[in-house]
């Protein structure tokens, strides 16, 4: 799980951290605003079921004492009902709302903490290798939004 988790933050950091540092003066520095961390997932062949189950009985869990906690604002998983075209690279795409960039400085401690708290004994990082592979991980910076317009 450490593993997974590190890898989780290697690509946060080096993959959304150092491209913002290249873009100063975009709208960075309003640190309050959402940041969103997409991650393309392939199922393993013939496991897609035991993946789906995995993630709603792990991966959900885990992710909601993220958001009790307040280490996030929220955690969704979508996966695709119909393909269409060949090859589409993808089966599942988990998409974590964090309120902004401070959000990933205790990310992974409490995210281990809670793992360890909720599954003692258990290496999720090994189970989650046996399901899924992470095809494309992305870290998405809101800068404009109408989400408050009705307000």
């Amino acid at each position: 799980m450490r593993q997974l988790l590190g890898t989780f933050v290697t690509i946060l950091i080096f993959g959304g951290l150092i491209p913002s540092q290249a873009q100063r003066g975009v709208g960075f520095e309003e640190k309050s605003r959402p940041l969103y961390h997409i991650a393309f997932v392939q199922a393993k062949p013939g496991r897609d079921r035991e993946y789906r189950k995995f993630a709603i009985q792990v991966f959900k869990p885990m992710w909601e004492e993220a958001v009790k906690a307040g280490v996030i604002e929220s955690w969704t998983a979508y996966e695709h009902p119909v393909y269409f075209g060949t090859n589409v690279g993808y089966s599942h795409i988990l998409i974590v709302k964090a309120k902004g960039f401070a959000t990933f400085d205790n990310l992974i401690p409490e995210l281990l903490k809670i793992c360890e708290e909720k599954f003692p004994g258990r290496d999720i990082q090994r189970e989650a290798e046996a399901l899924m592979e992470i095809v494309k991980s992305d870290v998405l910076y809101e800068f404009a939004s109408t989400s408050g317009a009705r307000e």
